[in-house]
């Protein structure tokens, strides 16, 4: 499986990976009040990191987050209270894929580094607020942890990788490490092994399968973006995922349709509110009298040209 991905890479092919590196199931969460966050063991570090990123066995909390409801005193009334491991990003536009797009939600995050790859470029597209922290998986998740004040002073690292863009021409994992057998089944089939892409390729690394999810409630699918546990209060919010995966998929698939429609900026004027307020009276009688003047003035000459025009 690994081999068809990196030559589907080698041949030109573009992938979009949203991995969730660490299981965190949120069913416990809500029935125990805690969960226990520990790796997939998916196997795919070793591509990964030929390809330029290495998503760390760890997650990311925020003090920018989303809410979750918590029953803070046990009696079954439950609050709204921030959640650290449901951090929100917001992008530097830095890129066109990024720019222009607000607040991303991810749930339970890790972070990515990103490491040597020759020929290799790399830009960040999402990364953490000034006020972030890591811990190591396997990591014990409790509910209680919202008890005590958020404002931590260990939360003090920043600016820490969650989506990566690679660009450039990537080396194959299996160059030279196919075995004889699949290199000649591959010979036959028309497609050879390829050790490197024949011209530059890209592909965009996410550290949060979530982040392209859409939740369900009540058996209806939520837009992309929604927090189900926010949804229908007051607290609901769509943040911008959809806007940023659309981005993603539009890059990789047509760049210079996406630079083109994000090159141009936009600004907001605001009115000269004293001019209005002086200028009110005039501005409401040019809209509201000249139409009606001229609609009786057209149907004056419609009038009179028709009698005219029967009188003889």
């Amino acid at each position: 499986e690994k081999i068809k991905l990196d030559q589907y890479v080698m041949r030109g092919g573009k992938i979009l990976w949203c991995i969730d590196r660490l299981q965190a199931e949120m069913d416990s969460l809500r029935d125990l009040n805690r969960v226990i966050a520990y790796d997939r063991n998916l196997n795919l570090e070793d591509l990964l990191f030929k390809y330029g990123v290495r998503i760390n066995p760890d997650l990311l909390l925020d003090l920018q987050c989303d809410f979750l409801p918590f029953d803070v005193n046990g009696n079954g009334q439950y609050e709204f209270l921030h959640w650290n491991y449901f951090p929100l990003f917001q992008s530097k536009s830095n890129h066109s894929i990024n720019k222009n797009i607000g607040l991303v939600a991810g749930r339970f995050v890790n972070t990515i580094d990103t490491v040597k790859a020759p020929g290799i470029a790399k830009t960040i597209l999402l990364a953490s607020s000034a006020n972030s922290k890591t811990i190591s998986a396997p990591a014990f998740i409790s509910g209680d942890e919202n008890r005590n004040a958020t404002e931590d002073a260990s939360f003090k690292q920043h600016d820490l990788a969650v989506a990566v863009l690679l660009e450039g021409r990537f080396s194959s994992l299996y160059a030279n490490r196919m075995s004889k057998p699949l290199v000649d089944s591959l010979e036959i089939l028309g497609t050879p092994a390829q050790t490197a892409t024949l011209r530059s390729n890209k592909m965009i690394v996410i550290s949060d399968g979530d982040i392209a999810l859409n939740s369900v409630l009540k058996e209806q699918p939520l837009p992309m973006g929604v927090n189900p546990y926010t949804a229908e209060t007051q607290y609901q919010y769509t943040f911008a995922n959809k806007d940023f995966i659309q981005s993603c998929i539009s890059y990789l698939v047509n760049s210079s349709g996406l630079n083109e429609a994000k090159s141009k900026d936009y600004t907001v004027r605001l009115l000269n509110t004293k001019k209005v307020e002086e200028e009110r009276s005039y501005w409401q009688l040019i809209n509201f009298a000249c139409p009606v003047v001229l609609v009786c003035i057209f149907g004056w000459l419609y009038q009179y040209s028709r009698r005219k025009r029967f009188a003889s």
